[in-house]
C-alpha cells in the first residue's frame, strides 16, 4: 500500500499540472497576462515544475499521515488491468500525432526520416511487429550471464569511433545549410579571440560561456588552425559518449538493453543529421555527462564524502566556465542530490537540514565565484578591466534573450518535449518518494536518477526559451539513460508474464511495469532510427569531410589578398586560421551580433585606429552590419571600395581596399 500511494500521488500531481500547463498556453486572457512578465514558455514551464513538486509533496505527506483503506481497491485484478490498458493504450494515439506533426516544428530535419518518406500506416505496423518480436524473444530466450559481454564493449567502441568521425566536420559549408557556418562561426570566433589574447569585454565576448579559455593552450600548439579545433571538438564529443556509455553500463542491468540504449544514445549524431548541431554537441552535453558519470561512480562505490562533494562542485565550476547557463543548472542539481540524500535518511534533524542547505549554498557560491574569478584573472593578465557579473552572464541577463524576435511558441499538440518532461518528472517523483518510504532500503540508483532528472529539467530551459526541435538534443542523453533504466522494469514485467499473472503482483508493480514497457519501446524506436538513418546520411558526411575543397578556397584567397589583411565577419577567422594569419579585428561573433551591436562601433574604431589599408569580409557579414548599425556601415562604404570577390558555395567573400 505504501508504494501504491506514490503512483496515486504522482498521477494526480501530473494530471493537475498538465491541466495548468495547457490552460496557461491555450486560454488567451491568461496567456497574455503571463506574457507581460517575460517569456511565457519559461514562466509557464517553471511554474509547472514547482506546482508538480508541491502537489506531489503535499499528496505524499497527507497520505503518509493517515491510513487510507481506499488504496486497497487498486489491488483488484480489474483495477490493475484497467490501469495497464489505459497506460499502454494512450501511447499509440499520442505518438502517432507526435510523429505525423514532427515535420511542422521549427528546426526539424525529420522530413528525410524513413518514417516520413514511407506510408505512416506501414511504418506503424512494422514498428509494432518489431516490438512484438523483441518482447517475445526477451520473454522466451535466456542468455548465459557471463557470455557476450565483449559484444557490448565492442558496440560502445564502434559507436564512439563513428561519432568521432561524424563530429569531425571541418567543411562547414558541406551541407549547404546556412546554419552550419553561422553556428560554427559563433563558437570558433570566441575561441579565436582568446587564442589571439583578446580579453573579455562588454563588446568583445563569448556567447553562452567562456569555453575559449579551455582551448587557449591547445590552439597555441596548432597555430589556431580551424581544422584542428574541429578535431578537438570531435574528440570532446567522443569523450562525452564514452562517459554516457560508462554510465549506461553501471546503471542498466540488462545486457540487451545496454546495446539497444547505446544505439539510442547515438541517434542525434548518427541518425538525425549528417554532422552535428554546433549549439548543442558537445557544448551543452559534455559537462552534464561528466557530472553524471562522477555521481554514478561515487554513489555506486559508496564513496560519498565531503571531499567527493567538493569534487562535484569543482566539476560544476568548470561547467559554468564552459557554458554559463548549463553549469549553473548542474550546480543546482548537485546541491539537490545532497539535500535529497539527507531527507532520505531514516532519521534527521532540522539543524542537520539547515547545515546541509548552508553547505550546498557555499558549494554553489564557490562554483560560481571560482568561474567568475578565472575569467577575470585572464582579463587582468591581458591588462584589461574585470568583467561585470552582467557581462559574465551574457546573454542570460540580456533584455532580448528571453523575448526577442527569435521567440517561438511551444507546440500544444502531442510533442516529444511533453514526453520528455513527463519522463524527468517521474525521476523527480522517485527521488521525492524516497523521503517518505523505507529509507534504509533506498538504492543508489534512486539518488542518481533524482540528480539526473533535476539537471535535465533545468537544461531543458534552453529548449523552452527557443523551442526549435533540435534543441531537445541538449537532454537526449539524459532522457535515454533514464528511459533505459526504467525499461528494465518493463522487461522484468514481460519476462514474468505479468499480464497473465497480474492477480499475483501489486498495483505498483503493474504500473511500474507498464511505464517500463513504454520506455523500452521508446529506446528501441530511437535505436532502430539510428540504424535506419545512419546510411542515408553518408553522402552528407562525405561533403562535411571534404577539407580539400575548403583548403583550396583558402589558397585562392592567399593568392590575391595580402597576408594578415584586416578581416572580420562570418567564417573569416576560420579561413585565416587555416592560413595561419591574424584577422587583426576582434569583435563579437557576427552570428550573434544582435546581442552586442555596439561591437560594430568597436570594429569601426579598430579599423580607424590602425588605418587599415585593406579589409577582407563577406556579403552576409555586411548585411548583418547594415542591419545592426547602419551609421557605422555607411562609414565603411564611404571609406572602402570593392576590389575582388570570391565565391564559395552560397557565400561571396569580398576584398576591399581603402578609397
Amino acid at each position: 500500500m505504501k508504494k501504491n500511494r506514490e503512483i496515486i500521488c504522482g498521477l494526480t500531481a501530473w494530471v493537475l499540472t498538465v491541466c495548468f500547463f495547457l490552460s496557461c498556453l491555450l486560454i488567451p486572457g491568461l496567456s497574455e497576462r503571463i506574457s507581460e512578465h517575460g517569456n511565457i514558455n519559461i514562466l509557464v514551464y517553471g511554474m509547472t515544475l514547482v506546482l508538480f513538486c508541491i502537489l506531489f509533496l503535499a499528496g505524499m505527506a497527507w497520505s503518509t499521515s493517515r491510513q487510507n483503506n481506499s488504496l486497497k481497491l487498486t489491488e483488484s485484478p480489474v483495477a490493475k488491468k484497467t490501469a495497464l490498458v489505459i497506460l499502454l493504450g494512450s501511447q499509440l494515439p499520442f505518438w502517432i500525432v507526435c510523429v505525423t506533426r514532427e515535420t511542422e516544428q521549427v528546426g526539424t530535419v525529420s522530413m528525410k526520416y524513413g518514417w516520413h518518406t514511407q506510408p505512416l500506416a506501414v511504418m506503424i505496423l512494422l514498428f509494432l511487429a518489431e516490438l512484438a518480436v523483441f518482447f517475445w524473444l526477451y520473454e522466451n530466450l535466456s542468455l548465459t550471464e557471463k557470455k557476450g559481454e565483449w559484444i557490448i564493449w565492442l558496440t560502445y567502441a564502434a559507436l564512439v569511433i563513428l561519432i568521432f568521425y561524424c563530429m569531425y566536420t571541418p567543411n562547414i559549408y558541406g551541407r549547404g545549410e546556412q546554419g552550419d557556418n553561422y553556428h560554427a562561426h559563433a563558437y570558433f570566433n570566441s575561441v579565436y579571440n582568446v587564442y589571439q589574447g583578446v580579453p573579455y569585454t562588454h563588446n568583445v565576448t563569448s556567447i553562452y560561456g567562456h569555453y575559449g579559455l579551455f582551448f587557449k593552450i591547445p590552439m597555441k600548439l596548432v597555430h589556431g588552425d580551424f581544422r584542428a579545433f574541429v578535431l578537438m571538438m570531435a574528440g570532446l564529443g567522443a569523450l562525452t559518449y564514452i562517459g554516457a556509455f560508462l554510465v549506461l553500463q553501471m546503471l542498466v542491468r540488462s545486457r540487451i538493453l545496454r546495446v539497444i540504449a547505446a544505439f539510442a544514445l547515438a541517434f542525434p549524431v548518427l541518425g538525425m543529421r549528417g554532422g552535428y548541431y554546433w549549439q548543442v554537441w558537445p557544448h551543452r552535453v559534455l559537462f552534464p555527462v561528466l557530472l553524471l558519470l562522477y555521481g554514478t561512480v561515487i554513489l555506486k562505490k559508496k564513496r560519498s564524502s565531503l571531499l567527493t562533494a567538493a569534487g562535484g562542485y569543482l566539476i560544476c565550476l568548470l561547467a559554468i566556465l564552459w557554458n554559463t547557463e548549463t553549469g549553473l543548472l548542474l550546480t543546482v542539481s548537485w546541491a539537490g542530490l545532497y539535500i535529497s540524500r539527507l531527507l532520505s535518511r531514516k532519521k534527521w534533524k532540522i539543524r542537520e537540514l539547515l547545515f546541509s542547505i548552508g553547505a550546498q549554498a557555499a558549494g554553489m557560491i564557490f562554483a560560481f565565484t571560482g568561474a567568475y574569478g578565472i575569467v577575470n584573472l585572464y582579463n587582468l593578465s591581458k591588462h584589461s578591466l574585470m568583467n561585470s557579473v552582467r557581462d559574465f552572464l551574457i546573454p542570460l541577463l540580456s533584455d532580448g534573450y528571453m523575448t526577442d524576435i527569435l521567440h517561438l511558441d511551444l507546440p500544444t499538440y502531442p510533442s516529444a518535449y511533453m514526453a520528455v518532461i513527463t519522463l524527468f518528472l517521474t525521476g523527480v517523483a522517485m527521488g521525492i518518494a524516497g523521503w517518505f518510504g523505507d529509507r534504509e532500503d533506498r538504492r543508489w540508483e534512486t539518488d542518481l536518477i533524482f540528480m539526473l532528472s533535476v539537471g535535465a529539467l533545468g537544461c531543458l530551459v534552453y529548449y523552452m526559451n527557443r523551442p526549435s526541435y533540435h534543441n531537445l538534443d541538449c537532454i537526449s542523453i539524459s532522457a535515454v539513460l533514464l528511459a533505459a533504466y526504467l525499461a528494465q522494469h518493463g522487461l522484468d514485467f514481460v519476462k514474468k508474464n505479468g499480464w497473465k499473472n497480474i492477480a499475483r503482483i501489486t498495483f505498483y508493480e503493474v504500473v511500474r511495469g507498464g511505464i517500463g514497457v513504454i520506455c523500452a519501446a521508446s529506446v528501441l524506436a530511437m535505436g532502430t532510427g539510428t540504424i535506419l538513418q545512419f546510411s542515408q546520411n553518408s553522402k552528407i558526411k562525405e561533403n562535411f569531410h571534404n577539407t580539400a575543397e575548403f583548403e583550396d578556397f583558402a589558397q585562392q584567397i592567399a593568392a590575391i589578398v595580402p597576408a594578415n589583411t584586416h578581416g572580420f565577419g562570418l567564417n573569416v577567422a576560420e579561413v585565416y586560421s587555416m592560413l595561419h594569419w591574424s584577422t587583426q579585428c576582434f569583435t563579437m561573433d557576427f552570428s550573434d551580433m544582435a546581442v552586442r551591436p555596439d561591437s560594430l562601433k568597436e570594429l569601426k574604431k579598430q579599423l580607424e585606429t590602425e588605418d587599415a589599408p585593406a579589409v577582407f569580409t563577406n556579403k552576409s557579414s555586411l548585411g548583418i552590419w547594415k542591419r545592426n548599425d547602419p551609421v557605422t556601415y555607411q562609414w565603411f562604404c564611404d571609406n572602402y571600395k570593392l576590389n575582388e570577390t570570391f565565391s564559395f558555395y552560397n557565400e561571396e567573400f569580398r576584398y576591399f581596399t581603402k578609397r
